[in-house]
This record gives structure tokens, sequence and C-alpha cells, in this order.
């Protein structure tokens, strides 16, 4: 049977300025939490480890009031790369990470890269992000409520201090066993911190109400509409082909819309967002998606609004060159009168 490991992090930042800042490390991680859970949801251990840092050796200030971490303690710590290994082989062989949010492991794997422990976890990378399914459950789905907020929303007795790696990672399980998480745990979230290298490593995957694309990386937007798993408008549901409604459109670039409607399951709306890459290079999310009367308008009124905002921005370059063709007019008539 497979075990989630309830991970939580504490990290330090740069706290000498703009000076000895690491543009590839800004948190350095000081602690790593977890509590092994079974697929019932039972807690059978846990995991503590203090790691000391090579980078930003002094706490800074906001660190040390929230965490309570001392340097002397720091100076205790395990070798990152012990510790990774030592967490890694507790975790054992069959488990799936669950997090508050989804910035904890991408934290991990930016420290990992830091000191050359690349691609050491799976691929592609799912994970429970716990925060997502509470906002869907008790909330709007798009709202983030803190792990604070979300224990005192459920009355779960607050027995431990927030803000130490063990104590966040076990206030996480107590969310997990205290909502009704059998009705969500299938909304698995994709972790795209690398992204796939080739069209072969694309990773695809149907859920209830929709689908998510994440490509490979590609060199130019047009390059990236040229493929058709990108472009072409199907179903979430039969994958069959959608009558086009709105082809795709972008507000700025970097995010694109659609709307299609099947014969069979009705309006489903379209989202590409571009996400980029160190290098010149990015690559994309397509997320389609089951929608209603009201979602299929929002996404007229959203083609609107940007129409609207380019011609007021069309407009105001308009006048800006009126202002600047009458100024040379009058710079003009004044050199006529000193002739």
């Amino acid at each position: 049977m497979m075990d989630y490991i309830v991970m939580d992090l504490e990290w330090n930042q740069n706290p000498y300025g703009k000076s000895n800042y690491y543009p590839d490390l800004p948190f350095e991680i000081i602690e790593i939490g977890a509590v092994r859970v079974s697929e019932d949801r039972e807690i059978l251990d846990s995991y503590q480890q203090v790691i000391r840092p090579r980078v930003y050796k002094k706490l800074h200030y906001k660190i040390r009031e929230i965490t309570h971490f001392t340097e002397e303690e720091l100076k205790e710590g395990k070798d990152f790369k012990r510790a990774i290994i030592e967490f890694l082989d507790w975790c054992g062989d069959d488990y799936m990470f669950c997090t508050w949010g989804s910035m904890d492991l991408t934290e991990l794997q930016k420290n990992m890269k830091h000191y050359r422990l690349e691609r050491v976890l799976d691929f592609p990378l799912f994970f429970v992000d716990l925060q997502k399914m509470f906002s869907l459950r008790y909330d709007d789905g798009h709202m983030k409520r803190t792990l604070t907020s979300a224990v005192e929303y459920l009355k779960i007795d607050e027995d431990h201090e927030f803000h130490r790696a063990l104590s966040d990672a076990y206030y996480t399980a107590r969310v997990m066993q205290t909502m009704d998480f059998d009705k969500y745990k299938n909304r698995l979230s994709i972790d795209t911190f690398y992204s796939p290298r080739i069209k072969e490593e694309e990773i695809f995957v149907r859920f209830d109400e929709y689908t998510k694309l994440v490509t490979r990386e590609f060199l130019s937007k047009e390059e990236m509409f040229e493929d058709k798993d990108v472009s072409d408008m199907k179903c979430n549901k039969c994958g069959k082909y959608l009558k086009k409604e709105l082809d795709w459109f972008s507000d700025c670039g970097k995010t694109y819309y659609c709307l299609g409607k099947c014969a069979v399951h009705g309006y489903v709306r379209g989202k590409i967002k571009i996400k980029k890459v160190e290098d010149d290079s990015f690559f994309a999310i397509k997320i389609m998606k089951s929608t209603d009367e009201e979602g299929a308008k929002s996404i007229y009124d959203k083609q609107e609004s940007i129409r609207e905002k380019r011609r007021e921005r069309r407009q105001r370059s308009l006048d800006k060159e009126i202002v600047i063709d009458e100024l040379w007019d009058e710079n003009e008539d004044e050199n006529e009168d000193d002739d």
C-alpha cells in the first residue's frame, strides 16, 4: 500500500541585502519535517532534521522571529546532501508527497539542484496539494488559506507551535484526517519544476472536470501552436473535436484562452499558460475544462475586455502622436516668426 509523506520545510533567506545573493537559491532549507500517513489516513511515523546552512549562514531577522531558530542551533544541523539522502531513504519506495501549497516541493528541488542532486525525484512528480483541496471543499477553489487558518476553521486542537517543520507537517496531516479527503484525493497536482524535455515525456492527465497537458519546451509561440496537441480544441470528457466558439486568443502573450462546444457535453473552456525556462525557451500548461453558460459568457467578456484595453492603448498612442504633431507645428510657426 502507498503512504502519503506529509512534508513541510523551513528555510532562511538572504540577510545581507543585495550583496551575497544567490539567484538560483532565494531560500535555503534549514529544516525538514514530515509525517508518514497511511492510505486510510493513520499517522504512522515522523521525520525531523535541522540542516546546517552553507549559503545564508546568518538568520534573516524575520525567519528568526517566525521560527525561533538560533544560529547556534543551525550550526549543529546536518549537511543538506546527507539530510536529503536520509530523508528520501526514510520515505521508502511507494509514497506520494502531500504539502500545504506547491512551494515546498519547488524550493526542495531548487536546493537539490544547487547541490547537484538534479532529477532525483520521480518524473512526472504527482503530489497532493492539500491547500488546493481544502479550497475546493470549503472555499471557492481559488482562495488560498494559511495552514493556521485551516486548522482554526476545522477546530483542530492546537497542541504544537506553528512554523516549525514537523509541527506544520503534523497539522497538515490533521487537516487531511479531518476533512472529507476521499472526495478530493484524486485531484492530484503535477509539479512542473522540471518540464518535459522531449515529446515522449509530455504529461497528459484526464480528471473528472478537466484535462491537463504539460508540454515539452518550445522556442517560439508559432512553434507551440504548430503542435496539434496544443492547438486542437477537444472535449475534456469524450476527447472529440469541439465546435469552435472562440479560437485561441491572448491577454498579454503569457496566457491564452478559447471556448468550444461539444455536441454531447456542452461548453468547454480552454486555457494555456506559458512558463519560462531558465534559457530563452518555455513550456506550456494547457487545461480544457467543462463549463456552463455563465462560464462561456465569462470567456466572451474576457475577450471583449482585452479588445477594449487594446483600443484604449491605441487611442492613447494616437493622442500622443497628435500632441507631438501639434507641438511640432507650433515650433515651425515660431521659427517662421523668427525669420
